[in-house]
């Protein structure tokens, strides 16, 4: 499938995930996971996630880090339980993180039970994303959700109603197709994008930033909000572009940069905020929950990728740097 199509599906994507790991979630005991300090990990988009995922179990009174597989290479017990996320579950590094902690008590998210890491750990929940295309779009968002689902499993404790979910991220796209025509005007030919969030927000803009990176080939970087205002945004320019997530700190950011003509495109569930000369805002909802939170945010982000994708004349154009060692190798594929 296209990657349009895949962005397209997700409202099918995310109600087949829910069914699919409610379903086995509920033969599972997960009661006793997580106690002691909960390592999140993960590699490319699927660290992105870990650090909205740790960042919602501390939201939740829970000792929680996102923890780099580089991180975990010597082993020594840095963590008490691990959630090792991998959307194919075959990236070499998370598989190895879970064979360095061995006391640590481990949980997987994956789309096949059959994967290594799926086997690697004590604990494996499916999501059923279906088709996926490059870069990830339903891949990603699956693994939220159903990182959502575990953790509510975990704690005991539900913020998040999961079940409306399907019928937002429709809504939520078709208000992002809108603003489409505009950001592409305004964001065309920039030398750099940055993205920035604070918080679970921060692992949203690291997942924006690698899909502009792969589908534009537009370099873009990740910061977060408090950081970025103590010198690396001082760069930017009418030649540039900025994605901002949240709604403190963050819309001031985001006029700032309007006021010398450097496009934005602000995502907050802030109400009342207006368009700007090189401005544009997204509304959307507000959860308590940040990985539903990260979820409505990655929605826009998934299109002005394509749509930049789409003017560099790099539709669904593949990877040009094949890689031999970052994947485990499928024997049936």
């Amino acid at each position: 499938m296209s990657y349009r199509s895949t962005v397209a599906r997700q409202t099918q994507s995310l109600a087949d995930s829910l069914a699919a790991a409610r379903a086995e979630l509920a033969g599972m005991d997960l009661s006793g996971f997580g106690a002691g300090l909960t390592a999140v990990t993960g590699i490319g988009a699927s660290f992105a996630a870990a650090v909205v995922v740790a960042s919602e179990l501390q939201r939740r009174g829970r000792r929680a880090v996102p923890i780099r597989a580089v991180d975990m290479a010597e082993g020594r017990d840095l963590a008490d339980s691990i959630i090792a996320l991998s959307h194919r579950g075959r990236s070499v590094e998370t598989v190895e993180a879970l064979r360095k902690l061995p006391k640590a008590e481990s949980l997987a998210i994956t789309n096949s039970a059959e994967s290594p890491l799926a086997k690697a750990a004590d604990h494996h929940v499916t999501q059923a994303n279906g088709a996926d295309a490059t870069p990830s779009s339903t891949g990603y968002t699956a693994t939220l959700l159903v990182a959502g689902l575990v953790l509510d499993a975990v704690t005991g404790a539900k913020d998040a109603d999961w079940n409306a979910l399907p019928g937002q991220a429709s809504a939520i796209l078709e208000a992002a197709d809108a603003k489409m025509g505009r950001l592409g005007r305004l964001f065309a030919d920039r030398r750099a994008i940055d993205c920035v969030g604070a918080g679970a927000a921060l692992g949203t803009a690291d997942e924006a930033s690698l899909l502009i990176r792969e589908a534009s080939r537009i370099p873009a970087a990740a910061y977060d909000t408090r950081h970025y205002l103590h010198g690396p945004m001082e760069s930017m320019d009418e030649t540039t572009g900025v994605i901002i997530f949240g709604n403190g700190r963050e819309v001031e950011l985001a006029h700032q940069l309007d006021a010398i003509g450097c496009p934005a495109l602000l995502i907050t569930s802030e109400t009342g905020i207006a368009d700007g000369k090189t401005l544009t805002v997204l509304t959307i909802p507000q959860s308590e929950d940040r990985v539903l939170q990260a979820i409505y945010d990655i929605f826009a982000p998934q299109l002005l990728a394509a749509t930049l994708s789409d003017a560099a004349g790099l539709t669904d154009t593949k990877f040009r740097y094949k890689q031999s060692d970052t994947k485990i190798e499928d024997p049936t594929a």
